[in-house]
């Protein structure tokens, strides 16, 4: 058993990924991807591999990853894209949270139990705007350069909505339309009046299987989060057992109230030996002026 323990710390320290919170399993993949780590360590991915919060994803020209999150939802990452995992908690309480960050490139984004149950829960920053939603499926794109279409922010809507943020306001995106931040203006988000360019030219090789996967999880979310619930609970109740020390009360109140008693006791008696030697001559002088009393007497 110590052995084992050991094994844990050693992995926990030396293995960031180890340490760090589930985020998603890859569904598909097709062209070529790179994940790294915090430290900067890097690798091709493959379908089927696990992604951790605080991993980056490096998607190439020809590259696009399929995830799909531990509450059930589902991200697209297309080509050429720089994608980041900064916070994730999936146990099915108000404690759950999903916080990305898009550095250039597109990502489709369908949200799990997390979305659905707590919107402000969810968020994607990229250089210019900040994301939110009210439980939806929707694709954010950061255009970096200039080539046809203005550097910064787009977020167009499938279903649901958005809400894109700069210090200067916010704007709702619904589905069908196109909101936009610029990169190099301080200005509020806005929609746009027309499709962008980069909306026709983009060829994705992979999409099509997105709907269906995205209708499987859906049907499926509350009985995810529900399981998640379940196992958590009874994993952190054999981790718990028997009750000894400071929390022994909470499992047994007799034990607590005789355990309570005795640390009273034992720290009257503490307080006595504890006195100072400079009240006993005072006691020595009471007792000799009651034996003089006593003699007059």
């Amino acid at each position: 058993m110590k052995n084992f323990l050991a094994l844990l710390t050693v992995l926990a320290v030396f293995n960031p990924a180890y340490a760090a919170e589930l985020f998603a399993s890859v569904d598909a993949i097709s062209g070529s991807a790179f994940l790294s780590d915090e430290t900067g360590k890097s690798g091709a991915i493959s379908a089927g591999q696990k992604v951790y919060a605080g991993q980056t994803i490096d998607t190439a020209a020809d590259g696009e990853v399929h995830l799909v999150t531990e509450d059930g939802g589902i991200i697209a990452l297309r080509p050429d894209t720089a994608f980041r995992v900064d916070e994730y908690r999936a146990e099915g309480g108000s404690g759950d949270r999903i916080f990305m960050s898009l550095f250039r490139g597109a990502m489709r984004s369908i949200t799990g139990w997390i979305g659905k149950h707590n919107t402000s829960a969810y968020r994607i920053t990229t250089p210019s705007a900040t994301l939110g939603i009210r439980g939806t499926d929707h694709e954010a794109t950061v255009i970096d350069k200039a080539g046809g279409d203005e550097p910064g922010t787009y977020d167009t809507v499938n279903e649901g909505a958005t809400i894109l943020k700069t210090p200067q306001g916010e704007t709702e995106v619904t589905p069908g339309k196109f909101g936009f931040v610029p990169r190099n203006r301080s200005v509020a988000p806005y929609i746009l009046a027309k499709q962008p360019g980069f909306w026709t030219r983009r060829k994705l090789r992979i999409e099509s299987r997105i709907q269906q996967r995205k209708e499987f999880f859906r049907t499926r979310l509350e009985q995810m989060r529900d399981d998640r619930i379940t196992r958590l609970k009874s994993a952190r109740g054999s981790q718990a057992g028997p009750a000894y020390g400071r929390h022994a009360a909470a499992h047994h109140p007799e034990r607590g109230r005789r355990s309570a008693g005795n640390k009273q006791l034992r720290g009257h008696r503490y307080a006595q030996a504890r006195q100072p030697r400079r009240a006993q001559p005072e006691q020595r002088r009471h007792k000799a002026r009651s034996k003089s009393e006593h003699t007059r007497q």
